[in-house]
């Protein structure tokens, strides 16, 4: 009977096992060469507020090993303090061709794809990386991507990030979250299923593709803007490739509230996108699922059960941080993928009882493949 129970639990684990696998395979897999001829980038760069950071973060894109760059900042707000911080970093690199400016455009209901059009307008070259301000990427980062992009039939390049830099329990949460769940799902979902899985920290793509499904306008209209343009790719028969060359999103200090506003969010998201993908991602959580059939059958089997469970899954987290490059104390993975579990399961219920979101003082309805309309005050 406490085998019965514990079914569900055992094949989260098993699936847990093939997102492992599956991330390795991408971290693993080896980089193309890169071609004889490397093409003129426009890197943009959407600012809001003063991340946990971001001078440091600037200054990683200042620094890349590319021959022919430029970087176009910018925010919607003339008075955010972020403008004065890239500005201050830019002009430690005089000579380098970097654009501050305030890019306000009312095409869409997506902020920041009205802030990517209005930078774009500043852009000298014909192939764009959208790279968010919370980025910290090494030196050949850009020089892998633009590899990627040279092979034949490929039209957009995204990249695995790691969760680092971050302060408190919410952000030990985070950090886990982003390590584990979501880059093995990432890499399931492009290594093992040939399913476009994009997520926008990182996004490398040629204007005249962009232009083809809409442009911002288009994406914009999505809350998942970054995902619509991986299938929009697809649909154009254009590759998607995800880079196993990892770039960090650095989280800073973090309470358990934003990870769960964070995650709630990307829930609503994964939800419209795919139903059945939705369903079934409740059982890639097998901690709670063990925990739930302990309540039922309150047995010493089913107990021996839970905490095999429990410590195999904290195990395999431990192995995926450490082949990212993380390291933390060996005895935060028991608690921290606990509590993890049993948060992330709680809110994986919330996008079927509420289809709207708070963004940016707006309140927007998510209809289907995130496509948002506003909500009259």
């Amino acid at each position: 009977m406490a085998l019965l129970w514990a079914i569900p639990a055992l094949l989260g684990l098993a699936l847990v096992l093939i997102f492992r696998y599956a991330q390795g395979r991408v971290l693993s897999a080896a980089p193309p060469p890169p071609p004889a001829s490397l093409p003129p980038v426009t890197i943009l760069k959407p600012l809001k507020g003063v991340d946990e950071g971001l001078e440091r973060n600037l200054r990683s894109f200042f620094r890349q090993d590319y021959p022919a760059y430029e970087l176009v900042m910018g925010s919607p707000d003339a008075d955010d303090p972020a403008l004065e911080v890239a500005r201050r970093v830019a002009a430690e690199f005089p000579g380098f061709p970097a654009r501050v400016v305030v890019g306000r455009e009312s095409l869409c209901p997506n902020p920041k794809m009205n802030l990517l059009a209005g930078l774009s307008r500043h852009a000298s070259h014909s192939i764009f990386l959208i790279s968010d301000s919370n980025i910290e990427a090494d030196p050949g980062y850009l020089r892998d991507l633009a590899a990627h992009l040279h092979r034949p039939g490929v039209g957009l390049v995204s990249s695995l990030f790691r969760g680092s830099g971050w302060r408190g329990l919410g952000g030990a949460l985070e950090s886990l979250q982003l390590n584990t769940f979501v880059m093995g799902g990432v890499s399931a979902a492009y290594r093992l299923m040939n399913i476009p899985c994009v997520v926008g920290k990182s996004m490398l793509f040629r204007r005249e593709d962009l232009d083809s499904m809409g442009g911002f306008e288009f994406l914009g209209a999505h809350l998942a803007e970054d995902q619509v343009c991986g299938e929009e790719m697809k649909a154009q028969g254009r590759g998607v490739v995800v880079s196993g060359r990892l770039i960090d999103n650095v989280l800073g200090r973090r309470t358990v509230g934003t990870f769960l506003d964070r995650h709630e969010r990307w829930c609503r998201i994964r939800r419209r996108i795919s139903l059945a993908a939705y369903v079934a991602e409740f059982f890639v959580n097998p901690v709670p699922l063990a925990l739930l059939a302990l309540a039922i059958v309150p047995t010493v089997p089913m107990a021996i059960v839970f905490g095999s469970i429990w410590l195999t899954a904290s195990a395999i987290a431990a192995s995926a941080e450490r082949r990212a490059g993380v390291r933390r104390p060996l005895w935060h993975y028991p608690p921290l993928e606990l509590l993890r579990g049993i948060l992330t399961a709680v809110v994986w219920f919330v996008p079927f009882f509420s289809g709207s979101v708070n963004w940016r003082g707006d309140r927007l309805k998510i209809g289907a493949r995130t496509r948002l309309a506003r909500i009259p005050s």
